[in-house]
């Protein structure tokens, strides 16, 4: 199920490959996060990348907005550059944004999603109401896995750009080995040893979930192509033009589509 946007777009500086579109705005995102401070932070667990930073603009107690960054589940890449977005969202649509650091230590994945499960379980004990969850890129694969948990109850979902199938990127070597060193090379050799984490596989035994979740794609990711979010049998919106940081980028074009979809989707609205 997809549903397509189509947005003119004028791009400035010339014309560009799409490759450069992408690293370019990446270096701008880049540029606008080194000037926004944290926001309050949180520790969850011991460890020093177990934290989550609260933005809050509006009512401190509405319905809370969990923002799960991406970089290929490497440990170099962390929450910075998902901060213009988590401002952003708080001040959009006047919902606390917590946005979350995780452990990203290469052959361990369930050191991942164990920090998942942790936050969860926080702000579970917290909120009255559930709290909504976003995720982009391999913070996608994450928010997926969450969403599909047989454990805990289903929650509003909004994959950006995500890897949806574990096995083809595999296959297809999404950021250049990232996934199998996520998972650990003897991991990644059989599906089998992997199907828990992989939100294809854990959708198949939990299909009434699919009802909350949305993944929402640009048509001209290079990153993660739209293949994987068309191909994983969740709904999707594909967003015409875009590129992989279109849909986390505060100042791109398709922003307000992203805003609309989690008013859509997830149930928010503007304070």
């Amino acid at each position: 199920m997809a549903r397509v946007m189509g947005r003119s777009v004028v791009w400035q500086g010339g014309t560009m490959t799409p490759q450069e579109r992408e690293d370019t705005a990446l270096e701008r995102l880049r540029a606008i996060a080194a000037e926004i401070a944290p926001g309050r932070i949180e520790h969850y667990g011991p460890g020093p990348d177990q934290l989550i930073e609260w933005y809050v603009s509006g009512s401190p107690v509405a319905q809370p907005i969990v923002l799960v960054h991406g970089g290929f589940f490497r440990p170099s890449i962390d929450r910075a550059n998902a901060r213009p977005l988590a401002r952003a969202l708080a001040a959009e649509l006047s919902r606390p944004v917590v946005l979350m650091e995780y452990r990203r230590v290469p052959g361990s994945p369930m050191e991942t999603v164990e920090d998942i499960h942790a936050v969860s379980d926080l702000l579970e004990g917290l909120e009255e109401q559930p709290a909504a969850w976003v995720g982009h890129s391999a913070g996608g694969t994450l928010v997926l896995q969450r969403a599909l948990d047989p454990v805990r109850p289903a929650v509003p979902t909004l994959a950006l750009a995500p890897v949806a199938d574990l096995r083809s990127g595999l296959i297809d070597d999404l950021g250049n080995g990232a996934i199998r060193d996520w998972l650990g090379t003897r991991t990644a050799r059989k599906p089998s040893r992997y199907a828990h984490l992989d939100p294809v596989v854990l959708l198949a035994a939990l299909p009434e979930r699919r009802e909350s979740i949305v993944c929402v794609h640009g048509v001209d990711d290079l990153t993660v192509p739209l293949a994987q979010s068309v191909g994983s049998g969740l709904p999707v919106a594909e967003l015409q033009g875009a590129h992989h940081f279109d849909v986390i980028d505060p100042q791109s074009p398709f922003f307000p589509d992203v805003l609309r979809l989690i008013r859509e989707r997830l149930g928010t609205t503007a304070g």
